[in-house]
This record gives C-alpha cells, structure tokens and sequence, in this order.
C-alpha cells in the first residue's frame, strides 16, 4: 500500500484543543500508551497547473526543518488517496520554487497552520488550526495492510477520541479554499 493515505478530516467547530487533549490523555487511562505531541507551524504554498480540463496541484510544505513536495489523487471521495511526499529540505526555497515554476504550475495561495500531532502505531491524529482560527481534527491511517483496515483504524480512533458528533469533511485543504476563494469572487 505504498504511496496510499487513507485520512479523515472533522471540523473541531466548539471542540477546542484543550478538549480534544481530554480525549488524547483518557486513553492513557485504558492502559494506551501516549506519545508526545509534535508541535509544528508549517506554511503550505499551493502551485496549480490547468490541463485537460481539470487541475493539477502540488503542495510546497514548509514547517520546521521540513521542506516537502507533495502530489495527490483521488480515489475514493478524498478519504482515500494516492499520494506522493518528496523531501526537499537539502534544497534552498527559490530552487524549490523555480523547479515548480519550469514545471509549468503557478502559485495559487498558502494556507498557514498551527499543528500539534500524535504518531501512534496504526494512525496519526492530528489538531490544527489554521491561520483563519477555524480548527480541524485529522486522522491518518498507518502502513495498513489494506484500505478495509484502515478505514477500521480511523474508525476505533474516531470512537476513542469522541469525534462522532463532529462534521465530517472529505475536501482537502486544497479543494477547501479553492472553493471559498471562488464563493468570494462571486459576490
């Protein structure tokens, strides 16, 4: 299943960071154990390229000392993905950039996050919010042996975490606000 994410996104809405680590820090109580939470502030620039009637986007992640090129496809809803991370951190952001610009995609816009993340075995949970103040919960399947198993794994972790009364959301950040952007310029 290389190159497969299977996420599921969930709008935070009236569930704060401060409730959402409750739910982290009760499974320390059945016995699970916890990692240590990742803190990351990352500026994502997305570079877009219109062919054959639809677009294609890559995403220049920029947090800490990680510079990432990213490439996606759907392929079930946006829950599940073929997607493509090349670490670019040994370059410099103008070269980065510049190979993006010859490659023949533009800069559409950034979407700036403040990210604080959990890797436990079979899933990654993360608590970010973006620069807008609007808060999203993200939950990553890890090395599945198949989609079944990790929607399953997505599944136990929604349970455990509470989330099942919060708003799923199956765009990604990309189509997110692509689409608000276009909602403001038809006004």
């Amino acid at each position: 299943m290389k190159h497969k994410e299977i996420e599921f996104k969930y709008w935070a809405e009236d569930f704060s960071k401060e409730d959402f680590l409750n739910s982290i820090h009760l499974l320390s109580e059945d016995g699970r154990d916890i990692p240590d939470a990742i803190y990351v502030v990352s500026c994502d620039d997305y570079y877009v390229k219109n062919c054959e009637g639809h677009s294609d986007f890559i995403r220049f992640r920029k947090g800490g000392s990680l510079y990432e090129l990213t490439i996606k496809v759907k392929e079930d809803k946006n829950v599940v993905r073929k997607e493509v991370n090349i670490n670019v951190s040994g370059n410099d952001d103008s070269s980065v950039v510049e190979f993006i610009k010859l490659a023949g995609y533009k800069k559409e816009f950034q979407v700036y996050k403040e990210a604080w993340i959990w890797h436990f075995e079979d899933c990654d949970v993360s608590y970010y919010t973006l620069s807008d103040g609007r808060s999203v919960i993200e939950l990553e399947a890890v090395n599945p042996a198949s989609v079944e198993a990790g929607v399953a794994a997505i599944s136990w972790w929604e349970g455990a975490l509470r989330l099942g009364s919060l708003k799923k959301e199956q765009r990604s950040l990309y189509e997110i606000f692509t689409e608000e952007m276009a909602d403001k310029l038809d006004f």
